[in-house]
């Protein structure tokens, strides 16, 4: 009977080392890839396969094609679980919790098995392997729904990503500690530097001689009343594409029929109310200039008329989006 117990006991020590020993290796194999393993049909099997494990993966789905499409910010999200994985690793260095999450990223192009393997449709993804899932080579990889990081918080920040990591393994990933430019004990002398360029530039702006034309503040404010008008900061605010693309007809659009704007459109429209603008400035204080009666009087009729263009290109646009026509009222 000692001798069964002995027998178990040292199968059970072994299986334990084996395991540690399969541990270190993946964390060493996460550690050569900056904190993220890189996964592919090989990789994956090594990582997940087996009845159990003794860690959680964190997998994180990635598509090179997708990421020039704003509106998922894929490579902010890779940014973002990396600075995760590095956070953790730096959290649990040398203790036994460093094995116990492990991270990961799958590529479509190079784990495309894997995607259909975990039923991915849709990116963002971002799920947890727990530890008692049995993974069977080549078989379906099916998680819970508490598993799988729910798409209605996208876009998931570090910390969010961080919060969701402690809910479902109950170990923390740490302080995210985001890289800086410039180190903290450089900062207050280059704040100093900045102040005094500052200084120095303003003082001689100031004194020079270009600053004391008023056409220069003049085209300053034109600017400042086009780019207003124009929705720019809602543009970039809001990320607002430039010009759309028709799938139908594949071909680039600038305007877009309905309630939505592109950029360029605004911008568009932008440049016509200044042209409505700069004309009735240029029927006071252009027109009365002119010493000839008839040509003053064509000038005058001139600058009406393109007024007159301008704000009908905009009413005929209200009108193409929205279905209402504009009402004309003549005193």
């Amino acid at each position: 009977m000692r001798a069964v117990l002995g027998l178990a006991l040292l199968l059970a020590i072994g299986a334990a080392a084996a395991a540690g020993d399969e541990v270190d290796r993946l964390l060493a194999l996460q550690k050569r890839h900056g904190g993220v393993i890189e996964l592919d049909t090989k990789t994956a099997q090594q990582l997940l396969g087996g009845k159990s494990r003794p860690y959680s993966v964190i997998i994180v789905a990635d598509a090179k094609d997708l990421r020039s499409q704003g509106k998922l910010k894929l490579g902010q999200l890779m940014a973002d679980f990396k600075l995760v994985a590095k956070s953790f690793a730096a959290e649990h260095a040398g203790k036994p919790a460093a094995g116990s999450v492990l991270f990961a990223r799958m590529e479509f192009s190079k784990a495309k098995d894997l995607f259909g393997r975990m039923g991915i449709q849709a990116l963002p993804y971002l799920a947890r392997v727990p530890p008692s899932l049995a993974i069977d080579e080549g078989g379906a990889l099916t998680l819970n729904k508490e598993d799988v990081m729910p798409t209605s918080s996208y876009p998931w920040s570090a910390e969010t990503i961080a919060t969701w990591v402690l809910e479902r393994t109950g170990v923390a990933v740490g302080e995210i500690k985001r890289p800086t430019l410039v180190s903290t004990r450089l900062m207050p002398i280059l704040s100093l530097a900045v102040l005094g360029a500052l200084g120095f530039v303003g003082f001689h702006l100031y004194h020079a001689s270009f600053m004391r034309h008023t056409f220069l503040y003049a085209v300053g404010a034109i600017f400042i009343y086009w780019f207003s008008v124009s929705g720019g900061m809602f543009n970039i605010i809001r990320g607002v594409p430039l010009v759309g693309y028709d799938q139908r007809k594949r071909q680039s659009m600038l305007f877009m029929q309905g309630q939505g704007q592109l950029g360029a459109e605004g911008f568009i429209m932008g440049s016509l109310y200044t042209t409505v603008g700069m004309a009735v400035a240029a029927l006071i204080m252009v027109a009365p200039k002119v010493k000839d009666p008839n040509t003053q009087r064509v000038v005058a009729y001139g600058i009406i008329l393109v007024a007159f263009m301008a704000f009908r290109m905009v009413t005929s646009n209200h009108l193409w989006k929205t279905g209402m026509s504009t009402d004309w009222y003549l005193f």
